[in-house]
């Protein structure tokens, strides 16, 4: 889902089956990489929907068509800095080719067709377009040959254009003028280092209200963006826009099977992989034990269920609060997304509809006071808090929140959940109850209501009774969700440094 929530296991969690032996990561070969472009495919498809993502310089440039010649133009429609982000190259396809020498040797000095060992592209979206003859190069972008990730090492990527597609805004880089003349140049297209094929197009000068955007395309592009990102502009860009484009790489980083993350490996080799059967795991997990203390005394804390123990607050955050969070939030929304833990493949979340956000502590820090005292944790313990928004048919499959025995996820290694809490932000009067199968009962939303359950005992033993599931929504719901972990986060790729700011409203 979030770019920084952990692995999902029909939902939250890990893959819903168990391994007795660690899964190997997979080989390096074509079926790989070309996996990874689809999932790379995917991502970017739904980053470039307007209705879940919309960068902050969306506006910063206005298309304008001249029906004469045809030619579209980008436009400044306030002044540019240099440095500042002007828009994206849009991917509507992207391209796979190996680095074959024969290739090289067969090379012509002129009318080099472009061919690729793969392309991905959205049949029927574009298919008209990039199945045809109606199809150019005028805008493709290359990516030289990756090395970052090892599934896609020794190939080369090219991401291209539908030029007769719908523009969305914060996508249009690919219309800034070209010019091989540097001193009318005033952008260029900078490739975001380590996202691919994420391609941003930078000021390189400060550019005027009013003032047609040229990017510098000179006789080698791939001199250009290295000189580019050795420059003032690329540096400006990079610090100035440090957590969308963190932001951006994570949605990326989803892509990659090889992850670090212990139960996110996508291939698994035959000969390692055994499944536990029922009767197996019967004789190998002991009954329940015991489960982690949270603060009985917290006022307003009452218990709803025994055994499994699931307490409930009222008011646990007040209505100001939960209001504060939406609006906070609610403009950075975005869709869960999930990878397929034996695909690899990533795209929606087929068990979680609803739309999401990672909330960072530094601006809710009389929210995490509350969490604190009332989880018996500390700050460090917390998973990376999440606003989840269920619009009408959206729901939450049946899952469970915890693993059976250490993982390493979310920046915590080799330990686990031990607490849920999800807090509700606002009323519902129709659908979208938290209902437990298992224990026969389901929990109605209410504004600034708190919910606390233990997914795992001390011992990390996932407790299946603990299933539960987000019933389709009727009416609009909002959630607050967070986990309190065994042991402290130690990966510094998940410090609360790196979230994007979301506002300047501090709770």
């Amino acid at each position: 889902c979030s770019p920084l929530a952990s692995p999902r296991k029909q939902g939250f969690g890990a893959a819903p089956k168990r391994m007795k032996k660690p899964a190997v990561p997979a080989s390096i070969n074509d079926e790989t990489a070309e996996q990874t472009i689809r999932s790379l495919f995917a991502v970017c498809s739904h980053l470039q929907n307007p209705e879940l993502y919309v960068p902050s310089w969306a506006s910063v440039c206005d298309v304008i068509h001249n029906d004469e010649d045809g030619i579209s133009s980008l436009v400044a429609s306030q002044a540019i800095e240099r440095g500042d982000i002007i828009s994206f190259y849009p991917v509507h396809s992207i391209g796979l080719r190996g680095n074959n020498d024969k290739k090289k040797k067969k090379k012509k000095k002129k009318e080099v067709k472009r061919s690729s060992d793969y392309l991905v592209f959205d049949s029927e979206i574009d298919g008209k377009f990039f199945g045809s003859e109606r199809r150019t190069t005028n805008f493709c972008i290359d990516f030289p040959a990756m090395t970052e990730h090892p599934e896609l090492r020794g190939q080369s990527l090219f991401l291209d254009v539908n030029s007769e597609r719908v523009l969305v805004p914060g996508w249009v880089g690919h219309l800034a003028q070209r010019e091989t003349s540097k001193e009318n140049a005033n952008c260029a297209a900078i490739p975001l280092q380590g996202a691919a094929p994420l391609c941003m197009v930078i000021a390189t000068q400060d550019v005027n209200e009013g003032e047609t955007l040229v990017r510098d395309i000179a006789s080698n592009e791939g001199e250009v963006v290295l000189r580019e990102r050795i420059t003032q502009s690329g540096d400006l860009a990079l610090d100035k826009y440090a957590p969308q484009l963190a932001e951006l790489k994570a949605f990326t980083d989803m892509a990659y099977p090889s992850s670090r993350k212990a139960d996110e490996v996508t291939s698994v080799a035959k000969d390692e992989e055994t499944i536990i059967s029922k009767e197996d795991e019967k004789e190998a997990t002991p009954a329940p034990q015991t489960f982690q203390k949270i603060n009985l005394e917290y006022p307003g804390l009452q218990e709803f269920n025994s055994d499994p123990d699931i307490y409930a607050v009222d008011n646990f955050l007040t209505a100001e609060e939960c209001d504060r969070v939406i609006a906070k939030c609610q403009p950075h929304m975005v869709p869960c997304l999930t990878k397929d833990s034996f695909t690899g493949v990533v795209g929606p979340d087929e068990w979680r509809t609803s739309t999401e956000t990672s909330l960072p502590r530094a601006e809710t820090p009389s929210i995490v006071t509350k969490l604190i005292s009332l989880l018996n944790c500390t700050e460090e313990q917390l998973e990376i808090l999440q606003v989840l928004r269920y619009e009408k048919g959206q729901e939450f499959k049946p899952h469970t929140d915890g693993f059976d025995g250490p993982v390493t996820a979310s920046g915590f290694e080799n330990s686990g959940r031990m607490i849920t809490v999800f807090t509700y932000l606002n009323d519902v009067r129709q659908g979208g109850h938290t209902n437990f199968p298992k224990l026969g009962f389901s929990v109605a939303p209410k504004k600034g209501s708190a919910v606390i359950h233990f997914p795992a005992t001390e011992s990390l033993q996932e407790d299946g009774r603990t299933l539960h599931q987000g019933m389709p929504a009727v009416d609009e719901k909002w959630l607050l969700a967070t986990w309190v972990w065994q042991h402290e986060r130690t990966d510094e790729r998940y410090n609360e440094k790196n979230l994007p700011k979301l506002s300047e409203d501090v709770i």
